[in-house]
């Protein structure tokens, strides 16, 4: 979970920050320019990945990988949860879900 105590938030969201404008220039990319960004942010992730695990190992390789699969998922169920069920309200439902 990305919920960290307010004080280890403090000294990462700064370089977060200057992350953020370095890869989008400081301006929220259109849909056709975040999907030319998402290398970009992949490899991004994969450097600090890397960078932090230091030597590969089994035990690394699944740590990372569980890490990567929760970040998936709760980004799922915080932002494309609500995106889902605002369509539903605006589009309506499928009928095997009504």
């Amino acid at each position: 979970m990305p919920y960290i105590k307010e004080e280890a938030r403090a000294i990462l969201d700064d370089c977060i920050e200057k992350m953020v404008y370095c890869i989008t220039d400081g301006n929220i990319p259109s849909d056709a320019e975040f999907a030319t960004i998402l290398g970009e942010i992949n490899y991004s992730f994969s450097r600090i990945l890397s960078g932090c695990a230091g030597k590969t190992s089994y035990s690394k390789v699944a740590m990372i990988t569980g890490v990567l699969e929760n970040i998936k998922q709760e980004y799922y169920r915080r932002v494309a949860t609500k995106y889902e069920e605002q369509k539903i309200i605006e589009n309506g439902d499928i009928k095997e879900y009504r």
